[in-house]
């Protein structure tokens, strides 16, 4: 059994590698960069029930406020604030997502291109790296309507 298991482990690592030894350069440039763009989904997809959960709470704390005898203006605008930044980022990663799924097929993001035509590959490229850009800047966005939201739900 332990052999069988080595030699199919052994099997696949050479399939994998042959498969990539019969890529062009610019089509493993698109894979590892497809795998970098697929980390930064990974890393933000997990965060998506955290900013729900923040907007509920944010919007539990915004009604005691209102009830309050003395109403804190500022209070519930940095909490109107903070729910409207989280529902934007909210929405960006589902546009992304939308976006990307839009712009590549499952093949493409899941084993990469099947073409060998440069011009083919660097198009994708093109298009990969915006959306790369994109990805990373609502990342950015995420950790940034979070954070603000947890140091308003602090005080």
């Amino acid at each position: 059994m332990k052999t069988t298991i080595k030699l199919l482990s052994l099997v696949f690592v050479i399939f994998s590698i042959s498969c990539q030894q019969g890529k062009t350069e610019e089509a493993k440039a698109f894979d590892k960069q497809m795998e970098e763009t697929i980390k930064i989904h990974d890393d933000v997809m997990p965060r998506m029930s955290k900013i729900n959960t923040l907007i509920t709470e944010l919007e539990t704390q915004k009604e005691e406020l209102q009830k309050a005898e003395e109403v804190d203006v500022e209070k519930l605008e940095l909490h109107n604030n903070a729910i409207a930044n989280l529902k934007q980022a909210h929405d960006l990663m589902m546009s992304w997502m939308k976006n990307f799924s839009d712009s590549f097929s499952r093949t493409e993001i899941n084993r990469g291109l099947e073409t060998q035509d440069k011009d083919s590959i660097m198009a994708k490229m093109r298009l990969l790296d915006a959306q790369y850009k994109s990805a990373e800047e609502m990342q950015k966005s995420i950790a940034e309507a979070i954070e603000n939201a947890q140091i308003i739900l602090s005080k």
